[in-house]
């Protein structure tokens, strides 16, 4: 969404807004994932506009992004990065030699199952999450 922001500030009569920025963004961002870089898209997008406008200009920049392939020329599929997608952190329990593997709360703590029993006096108790 920022190029297509930059992009109107830039050239005002290629702006939009609302909707039609949503929506031009979602492929800007599926371009950008697949490998384009921002400063080409630019350049595709900033084009000026034909010279009898028939169309709003998010249907022209839309046709516009249609006709970019996913994937930049000369790169294959296999070549681009995949995005990072930050994952909740989870913490596995370590016991059973790393082979157990429960949700636990924090790094190196141990589910219930696999915690050494608590001595008391001349009681054991079981250690049990809360």
């Amino acid at each position: 969404m920022g190029l297509l922001i930059e992009l109107g500030c830039r050239e005002p009569a290629l702006a939009l807004a609302g909707k039609p920025l949503a929506d031009q963004a979602v492929r800007v961002e599926g371009l950008l994932a697949g490998g384009w870089s921002a400063d080409a898209l630019m350049g595709i997008l900033a084009a000026p506009l034909p010279g009898k406008v028939t169309h709003s200009v998010a249907a022209i920049l839309g046709g516009r992004l249609t006709k970019v392939p996913p994937v930049p020329l000369g790169r294959s599929a296999a070549v681009v990065k995949p995005l990072a997608v930050p994952s909740p952190r989870r913490h596995e329990c370590t016991g059973r030699d790393g082979m157990c593997g429960r949700p636990v709360g924090g790094v190196g703590e141990l589910c219930t199952g696999c915690r050494p029993p608590r001595v008391v006096g001349d009681r054991t108790l079981l250690q049990h999450s809360m």
